[in-house]
C-alpha cells in the first residue's frame, strides 16, 4: 500500500491568506502583583506581518533567533526579595559551565521570579523565546515576559513534565498586559509556578530566541483512532479543504491485538489517508510513558514505526503523539530517535519548534478556548495544534464544529494557514 498521507499543495485548497497554563488559583503575575491585564482583542498589532504568501525563508532568520544569555553570569539576574532564591549549579547544565537554580521558599507563594534588565532594547517582534528546563517536581509551569520600559508585557508560558535532563520546550503566549511595545522590551523576567505554597527545585539554561511565521499557522488532529474520527469528522473536514491528521494506536485498531468496538478499522484509516490524511501514531491510549517498565515504553515507542512503513504511511515523516502528554526521559529519548515529530503539552501560538519532539498541542479545546488561542495564532503570527479525542457525545461534536468553523473562517480571510506535519517538519523546526 502506498497512500498519500498529505494534501499535495495543488490539490488541498489550503487555506491561506488560548486559554492560560495551570489553574486558576494563580496569583497575577504583574511586575506590581496586582496590575491589570488587557484581552487580546484590545492589544496592538506589534510583530504583525502582512506579507500576501506568507512564506517564510529559512535561510532568512530574525537577527535575533538563537542562544541569548546561556546563564554563564548570574550577575546580570537577580530574584524579587521573598520570592525564591537564585544560584548557580555547576552539576548540570545545557549550554557552557553551569544553569541557574531557581528554589521556592516558604514565603514565596509557590512561585519563583528572576528578572535581567537589558542595557539596550531588544526587538522581538519576530521572535518568540524558550528555555532550556528541568525540574524535580512532577510537572511544571514556567513563564517568559518580554516587558517594554512601561511594564507592559507579552508573556510566554510552558507546561511540561518532570523527572527528565534540561531539555528545551516550546513556548506559547499565554498573557498580555498593557499595549507592549516589542520593539523596545528592555526586561526579560521568567516565572516558575509551583502551585500555591509548594516548594520544588527549577533549572533553566539557554534563554533563547525562535523565528515566528509571518502569519499564523495551524494544524488540526485527531487523536486516539476512534471510529467517529471516520464517521464523523471526515465528511465535515473535507468539506473545509483543510488538512488533518489522525494518530492512533495501531495495536487497538479494530482486529489488533487489544481491539476495541470504538476503534477505528485498518480499512478506515486507509480511508482517511486515501482523503489527503496524515497518518501518525500514538501510544496506546491509558499506557502512560512515564510509568511504564523498559520493555513497554520501547515496544509502544518503536513498534508503530514498522506498522507506519507496512502501511505506506511514512513516505513524508513519522510523527507521535504522547498520550495525555506524558512520558518518560526513556521514551522522549526513543521519539527522538524514531520520529520527525512529536506533539505534547498545553500551549498554543508558538514561535518556531526548536524542541521538534515537544511541539505544543491543545487537546480538546471548548469553543471559548478555541477562540483565544485561534486569536492568539493571528496576532501573534503563532503556531497552534488542535487536536481532538472523542467525538460521540453531541456536546464534543458541537465543539468540534464550532472550532472547525472559526479555523476555517480566519483561513478563508487569510489571516492564518492550516498546514500539515510534513509542512511543519519541513519549514517550522529551527
Amino acid at each position: 500500500m502506498d497512500r498519500r498521507t498529505y494534501l499535495s499543495t495543488s490539490a488541498a485548497t489550503i487555506f491561506a491568506g488560548c486559554t492560560e497554563l495551570s489553574g486558576a488559583d494563580e496569583p497575577d503575575a504583574d511586575d506590581d502583583r496586582n496590575g491589570s491585564e488587557s484581552t487580546d482583542g484590545d492589544e496592538s498589532t506589534d510583530g504583525a506581518t502582512d506579507d500576501p504568501n506568507g512564506s517564510d525563508q529559512q535561510d532568512d532568520y530574525p537577527e535575533l533567533a538563537g542562544s541569548f544569555d546561556n546563564f554563564e553570569d548570574l550577575d546580570e539576574w537577580w530574584e524579587w526579595q521573598d520570592i525564591g532564591f537564585l544560584e548557580a549549579d555547576r552539576s548540570r547544565s545545557y549550554d557552557g559551565t553551569q544553569c541557574a537554580l531557581l528554589t521556592s521558599s516558604p514565603e514565596s507563594e509557590g512561585q519563583v521570579r528572576i528578572r535581567r534588565r537589558l542595557d539596550e532594547p531588544i526587538d522581538v517582534r519576530d521572535v518568540a523565546p524558550g528555555l532550556a528546563l528541568a525540574t524535580d517536581t512532577d510537572q511544571g509551569v514556567v513563564r517568559i515576559q518580554l516587558q517594554d520600559e512601561d511594564a507592559h508585557y507579552l508573556e510566554y508560558s510552558t507546561q511540561f513534565p518532570g523527572g527528565t535532563s534540561l531539555t528545551h520546550d516550546n513556548f506559547g503566549v499565554t498573557r498580555v498586559r498593557g499595549d507592549p511595545d516589542l520593539s523596545e522590551v528592555v526586561v526579560l523576567q521568567v516565572i516558575r509556578w509551583f502551585g500555591g505554597d509548594a516548594e520544588g527545585r527549577q533549572w533553566v539554561d539557554d534563554f533563547h530566541f525562535v523565528p515566528k511565521p509571518e502569519r499564523g499557522k495551524v494544524l488540526l488532529q485527531f487523536h486516539g483512532g476512534y471510529e467517529e474520527h471516520y464517521t464523523d469528522a471526515l465528511s465535515r473536514v473535507s468539506s473545509t479543504g483543510i488538512p488533518a491528521a489522525a494518530f492512533v494506536p495501531p495495536e487497538r485498531l479494530r482486529g489488533g491485538e487489544s481491539a476495541e468496538d470504538d476503534r477505528l478499522t485498518r480499512e478506515q484509516v486507509g480511508e482517511l489517508a486515501d482523503e489527503g490524511w496524515t497518518i501518525g501514531v500514538q501510544a496506546a491510549a491509558g499506557r502512560h510513558l512515564e510509568a511504564a517498565d523498559a520493555d513497554r515504553v520501547e515496544a509502544a515507542v518503536v513498534d508503530p514505526v514498522e506498522w507506519l512503513a507496512d502501511e505506506g504511511y511514512d513516505d513524508v515523516g513519522r510523527f507521535f503523539a504522547y498520550p495525555y502528554s506524558q512520558y518518560s526521559e526513556a521514551a522522549s529519548e526513543l521519539v527522538r530517535e524514531n520520529y520527525d515529530l512529536a506533539f505534547a503539552g498545553h500551549s498554543s501560538a508558538q514561535g518556531f519548534a526548536r524542541n521538534p519532539h515537544r511541539c505544543s498541542v491543545l487537546t480538546n479545546p471548548t469553543p471559548e478556548e478555541a477562540t483565544a488561542a485561534l486569536e492568539r495564532t493571528v496576532r501573534w503570527n503563532g503556531i497552534t495544534t488542535f487536536a481532538f479525542h472523542r467525538l460521540s457525545s453531541q456536546n464534543e461534536r458541537t465543539e468540534f464544529e464550532e472550532t472547525l468553523s472559526r479555523i476555517e473562517a480566519h483561513a478563508a480571510a487569510g489571516e492564518l494557514d492550516v498546514i500539515t506535519p510534513a509542512e511543519m517538519a519541513d519549514e517550522y523546526v529551527y
